[in-house]
């Protein structure tokens, strides 16, 4: 290859093709290093070791332009076809290809500002993916108890949402401290959101911090703290800046908050309608147990004043009387059936003495006749008693002292005694009395005992009490029909 001479001939110079694209790019390097380059983005690619490819055109050109994985991993926006942009950079000659492009150190889109755009395509991106869906939001909790917190340890926002917090002493606060602005504040935010989740101890997280610029919240706007949030199966407040700033956070969390202290309002909130709602019905209900127990009172003063009530203890006394009277009869039909039976077997042994014809004859007759004449009558008298027997157990069993306890009274006693109470003057002060209910008893110390004036005696119209002792008339008298026969 021949080469022009400076003076326009032909140089003897020989290059080879390294060389020359070698002094070429050393030529480009001194006279077109830091230029800057406006137009259209197309034909925007990246590489899997994460160098960007595109080209830059206008109306009459295009440039080929590569930005190294050292610079492109810095850009806060994606390069799409069609954005117009403003590149810095110098130009060279790709050696492998002999081909002229533009290696770019830094890129500023046209218009808006790189945050900006970089926020607008993250959340158009996220938005097409359903992670602002309202139908996958969760609810906070109607109790929250355990709260985890995302945000720097040094920041006023943490003393904000804590002073909130505390008007609740039983309410348990975890910090997950991490940077909310700077370098990798994104990944520390993500990564303290995994945590509380992984701990398994929080049931609402709040992420958040106080105010600032675009580029102090921007960590808030980052697609891994975004993913985090989504993931997360704890509900998530974000609480970022103040009521004019929405960030990336702000949509993909299950609530917004407009500020950190709202936030823990939030939750607050929660927690004093429940305390709201107790209260209001520990109200209702102790209206309405006063209401019933006053119903109580007046059912129980009503029968207080009962005559059929009073009456009770003289019938209980009387079927008791009667029952045990019943209870005697056993061991007297006993006597009167061993009776029968030895008179019985003395007949028999006369009869065995007779003749035999005489035993044959009436004798026998006779004898078979006295025999069912006494089994009728002993039928006859065994029945009429366990009728008796019946009917006392069926009345006792509806006015004994078990079914009255079933109604609501009670029978007390001093320990050690199974004599009923009747009178106060028997009661002093350190005795244990003894209350049979129902269903078991109740023990009480006496402090002190009030004794009515007047005794029972000197009202003659007084009713009688559960256990006054009422003579039946009659009672002494004996069942005469045991003798009968």
């Amino acid at each position: 290859m021949r080469a022009n001479s400076p003076a326009g001939g032909v140089s003897d110079r020989v290059y080879t093709v390294a060389a020359l694209i070698a002094e070429v790019n050393t030529l480009l390097e001194q006279g077109f290093s830091g230029v800057r380059v406006e137009g259209e983005i197309t034909n925007a690619s990246k590489s899997g070791r994460g160098h960007a490819y595109f080209s830059l055109k206008d109306d009459a050109a295009a440039l080929d332009c590569v930005m190294w994985a050292s610079r492109a991993r810095h850009l806060k926006f994606e390069l799409e076809d069609g954005l117009a942009v403003l590149a810095l950079g110098s130009l060279t000659i790709y050696p492998q290809r002999g081909r002229f492009q533009m290696v770019v150190d830094d890129i500023q889109p046209q218009g808006l500002g790189a945050l900006q755009l970089a926020y607008e395509q993250l959340k158009k991106k996220l938005e097409a993916e359903g992670l602002f869906a309202v139908e996958r939001k969760r609810p906070l909790p109607a109790l929250p108890n355990r709260i985890g917190i995302v945000t720097s340890v040094t920041g006023a926002a943490l003393q904000d949402m804590l002073k909130i917090l505390r008007r609740f002493p039983n309410l348990e606060v975890i910090v997950a401290p991490a940077m909310v602005q700077g370098e990798g504040a994104a990944a520390e935010i993500a990564a303290a959101i995994t945590r509380l989740v992984e701990s398994g101890r929080v049931n609402v997280i709040i992420v958040g911090r106080g105010g600032g610029s675009l580029e102090d919240l921007w960590a808030f706007n980052e697609e891994e703290v975004a993913r985090a949030i989504a993931s997360s199966p704890v509900p998530v407040i974000s609480g970022v800046g103040h009521e004019v700033d929405f960030t990336i956070a702000d949509f993909v969390a299950d609530t917004r908050a407009t500020t950190p202290t709202q936030a823990a309002e939030m939750v607050v909130s929660r927690l004093e309608d429940q305390e709201r709602r107790l209260v209001e019905a520990r109200g209702i209900l102790l209206r309405d147990l006063d209401r019933k127990l006053a119903l109580a009172r007046s059912r129980l003063s009503g029968l207080a004043g009962s005559s059929g009530l009073a009456r009770v203890p003289q019938r209980v006394r009387l079927l008791r009387e009667r029952l045990q009277r019943a209870r005697r009869l056993g061991p007297a039909l006993r006597q009167v059936f061993s009776a029968a039976a030895t008179r019985l077997k003395h007949a028999t042994r006369g009869l065995q003495r007779l003749p035999a014809r005489i035993a044959a004859g009436g004798h026998r007759r006779l004898l078979v006749s006295r025999k069912e004449q006494l089994s009728q009558l002993m039928g006859a008298r065994t029945a009429r008693v366990r009728a008796r027997i019946d009917a006392g157990e069926r009345a006792l069993s509806h006015l004994g002292p078990t079914k009255v306890l079933e109604r609501g009274y009670s029978i007390t006693s001093l320990e050690g005694s199974s004599t009923p109470l009747r009178d106060a003057a028997r009661v002093h002060g350190g005795q244990t009395l003894i209350t049979r209910l129902a269903r078991g008893e109740v023990r009480s110390l006496v402090r002190n005992a009030t004794t009515n004036t007047k005794t029972a005696t000197a009202d003659p119209a007084r009713q009688p009490t559960l256990f006054d002792t009422i003579e039946e008339p009659g009672a002494g008298s004996t069942d005469q029909g045991a003798n009968d026969d």
